[in-house]
């Protein structure tokens, strides 16, 4: 892949008081690849995510999305601006669904290019018809979510994200607050998106998904990317002791 990277983080530091949480990350992510980012908890891996659209602000450092280039730490109207247009390149798919109760899933879906983009609604409709389609929910459109599983509810979250047209997906562990029975079906609607070619940033423990579907599997420990390979090579011949420690307790049946 040569394309110039979609997703272009420098130097980034992130602090919670005097605990150093993010220490001197630089990553560049190119249009469709598919980047898994594995490691313990506490390992920052969640943390990293959630600066990339600034629902953490860093503590130093730059990320640049799609050309838009947002220094850390900055104040006043021009950084608020700046970082609306960061949210509005990238989706973000939590560990919890965090749908409207009182919405219908169609609804739910529509919600943000309704009130956010200022989509015409008839448009926002079809737009959100056609992102049910794509996560298998076409049939569930009227229904509210206290209806649905919690694997269909995390399929209609997806759905809300990629309604918003993003230019990369961020999935925070996607399926961590599923039953065990319900997590294929999330892993499946993201494989498909990787197989359509949608760019991804993936915080998982899914050592499986990462291994079939990743382009690139990053892994974190102590706040720094202690590895950065394609799976076949990561998951064959890790170079960190910590990388290999991981890839054991996933084979033993480990998470």
């Amino acid at each position: 892949m040569n394309a110039e990277p979609i997703v272009r983080i420098s130097n980034l530091q992130k602090w919670f008081g005097m605990l150093h949480v993010l220490c001197n990350i630089s990553l560049d992510v190119r249009p469709r690849e598919v980047d898994c980012i594995i490691g313990r908890s506490g390992s920052g891996k969640s943390t990293l995510l959630r600066c990339i659209n600034f629902l953490e602000e860093p503590s130093e450092g730059e990320i640049e999305i799609h050309g838009l280039r947002i220094p850390a730490g900055g104040k006043g109207r021009e950084h608020r601006r700046l970082v609306h247009e960061a949210r509005l390149l990238t989706g973000m798919v939590f560990q919890e669904f965090n749908l409207f109760p009182h919405m219908t899933v169609l609804e739910n879906v529509i919600e943000g290019p309704v009130t956010v983009k200022r989509m015409d609604r008839a448009k926002a409709i079809k737009l959100g018809e056609m992102n049910l389609e794509r996560v298998g929910l076409s049939i569930k459109r009227d229904e509210y979510p206290n209806r649905l599983s919690g694997g269909q509810k995390q399929r209609v979250a997806i759905a809300r994200a990629l309604a918003m047209e993003p230019r990369v997906m961020l999935f925070d562990e996607p399926t961590s607050a599923l039953d065990p029975e319900l997590i294929g079906e999330v892993l499946n609607v993201m494989k498909k998106l990787a197989q359509e070619g949608t760019t991804m940033l993936v915080v998982t423990h899914e050592m499986g998904f990462a291994k079939d579907a990743a382009d690139r599997v990053l892994v974190m420990a102590e706040g720094e990317i202690i590895e950065d390979a394609q799976p076949a090579d990561l998951f064959a011949h890790p170079k960190d002791a910590r990388t290999q420690a991981l890839i054991d307790r996933y084979r033993s049946g480990g998470q």
